[in-house]
């Protein structure tokens, strides 16, 4: 009771001194707070004095403003101290258009209710309230003589009487514009938005980003417009948005900080990732080494030296003759478990050693041989790049153009990436990424990652595949005009397009175009299929490297044994 009494004590001084008009108007506010949940009544009369307490005083639920002056009226600071849910009561004889000139769009969200105080509504108001339309303000509610009056925009603009009920359930909402143009920059960046032609010569405009705006148009009864962009760019699409030459951009950017552009609310977090090069089949000259790691390999070697020399030195012991080469086939023959003998050694030692190869022969040659012919029979790779670490390590360089280098500036790259990171015109970026080119390194935000995944998904071995870190983090949405009046209704399609799957299905469409159509962007890559095929010169190389392995150890054998042999005989006999 405190607040409707002060109130109307208020209004009963602010509206023509009539308090049964008072009483009225009271009553139109009441069901707006009610209905529409409003926390916060502006009060705005140009008439009255300068009210300079208002400064010192906390955010209150009522709030009377009669100076637009600097010093006094500051909607920037205003906005985050009072809540959204706001309605401005704007006591006015003339409209008050500078208002919301200096609003701009930081009370785009409130509701504004004209108390007009002239005899007659005249077609000045009708000119106010399309200029306040163009200024992104379209929540407008008009009270004159005791009659509620809203707008309507098409398909002509015109007043009409209303009540708070009818203005609570249509307030912002347009459903039919009656053949209004809707301006959309086209231009090709697939897979948002697509421009090419047809088998019959007819352009096309695709992408999941132009479908849903333009079936978007369709449920508006507009007129679609396309806006050709003077390049293929997003700057470009920004540009054009702030000269009002389009409405709204078939693409996804993020909000600046310069706020020279809106964006539909963010539905789910954006972020990047960088296509790498897939690990390639692993070499078949490198597959006898492939079953164990080196330190396996190593320890072997010390094996086998160890053993053959043992064995060496009892033969000389017990025969004084050295048959190094002898011993060391029989120590890789019962590495191989191919069988060997120990003929040439005596007593007891014989079946010790023998039975030292046998074990150690029989568990590396289950081991190794069980390995290797798994090896044989199936496809193996290379180490995969899983980090940044690796990528740099490898010295792959990671391609990007001058809109990916700014891009990367705002939203901070991890510093280890600009070690290898290289600025190439757009032109040479695409070539060699839509060419799937494995020597370089790509960065791709999550729609166009999905694309080329899509693009490789016929592939058994993918060209290219994204380290499983996702970088940059940020959240985007529809680029529009800022003060384009159906900014707000567009996020809301926008969001239950996106709750209904309807985006998934544009998405999914979007890639089939762009792989398969005469886009020129993607194309779906040769399909791979496992079947056996006849062998080639390269897999003789493993054979032909064992075959040469074999006589290198047979070769060094024979000169430690000749050598040997030699020192041996030129040595005088001591009694």
């Amino acid at each position: 009771m405190v607040h409707k009494k002060g109130l109307l004590f208020v209004l009963q001084f602010f509206v023509l001194g009539r308090s049964s008009e008072a009483v009225e108007l009271i009553e139109v506010l009441d069901e707006l707070n009610v209905r529409l949940g409003f926390t916060t009544n502006i009060i705005y009369n140009p008439g009255l004095n300068e009210l300079e307490y208002l400064q010192k005083m906390q955010p209150v639920s009522q709030l009377i403003i009669s100076s637009l002056d600097e010093s006094h009226f500051k909607p920037k600071e205003m906005i985050h101290v009072i809540n959204e849910k706001v309605l401005f009561v704007l006591i006015v004889k003339d409209p008050p258009l500078d208002l919301f000139q200096k609003l701009k769009l930081h009370f785009e969200y409130s509701d504004f209710l004209l108390v007009i105080e002239q005899e007659e509504l005249g077609k000045i108001w009708l000119g106010f309230v399309h200029d306040a339309w163009q200024l992104g303000y379209i929540k407008l509610l008009l009270w004159h003589a005791s009659i509620v009056y809203e707008k309507k925009l098409f398909p002509e603009l015109r007043l009409r009487p209303s009540s708070v009920q009818r203005y609570a359930a249509t307030r912002g909402g347009i459903q039919d514009l009656h053949g209004h143009e809707i301006r959309v920059a086209v231009y090709h960046n697939p897979p948002r938005c697509t421009q090419y032609k047809d088998k019959y010569g007819n352009e096309v405009t695709g992408g999941f980003y132009m479908r849903f705006i333009q079936s978007y148009v369709l449920s508006k009864n507009a007129t679609f417009v396309a806006v050709q962009t003077t390049s293929y760019s997003a700057g470009h699409c920004k540009r054009a948005l702030v000269s009002g030459r389009v409405d709204v951009c078939a693409d996804s950017l993020a909000q600046e900080a310069t706020n020279t552009f809106a964006v539909t609310r963010p539905l789910k977090l954006a972020f990047a990732n960088i296509l790498v090069p897939n690990a390639k089949p692993l070499g078949s000259y490198r597959y006898l080494a492939a079953p164990f790691l080196p330190t396996v390999w190593m320890c072997l070697v010390v094996y086998i030296g160890f053993i053959v020399c043992f064995m060496s030195c009892i033969h000389w012991q017990q025969q004084r003759r050295w048959i190094f080469s002898k011993f060391l086939l029989e120590a890789i023959s019962s590495l191989l478990f191919a069988g060997f003998s120990l003929k040439d050694l005596r007593g007891r030692e014989r079946y010790i050693l023998f039975m030292v190869l046998f074990l150690a022969g029989f568990i590396f040659s289950t081991f190794y041989l069980g390995y290797l012919k798994s090896l044989l029979t199936t496809e193996v790779f290379e180490e995969q790049i899983n980090s940044f670490e690796q990528l740099v390590a490898a010295n792959i360089s990671l391609l990007i153009d001058e809109y990916d280098r700014n891009l990367t500036k705002r939203y901070h790259m991890p510093d280890i990436l600009w070690k290898v990171a290289k600025v190439v015109p757009d032109k040479m970026l695409k070539e060699h990424r839509n060419a799937f080119d494995p020597n370089y390194a790509y960065m791709l935000f999550t729609d166009r990652m999905h694309l080329f995944d899509y693009a490789q998904k016929y592939l058994k071995h993918p060209h290219l595949r994204h380290i499983p870190i996702n970088i940059m983090f940020l959240f985007a949405g529809f680029p529009m005009r800022d003060t384009w009046f159906l900014k707000h209704d567009l996020s809301q399609a926008w969001s239950n397009a996106f709750s209904s799957g309807l985006i998934e299905k544009h998405i999914l469409d979007a890639f089939y175009e762009t792989t398969t159509s005469s886009v020129g962007f993607l194309k779906f890559l040769v399909t791979e299929y496992y079947e056996a095929q006849p062998l080639g010169l390269d897999y003789f190389v493993m054979p032909a490297m064992s075959l040469g392995l074999g006589y290198g150890l047979a070769l060094i054998a024979f000169v430690v044994e000749l050598t040997g042999w030699r020192t041996s005989s030129s040595s005088p006999d001591v009694d």
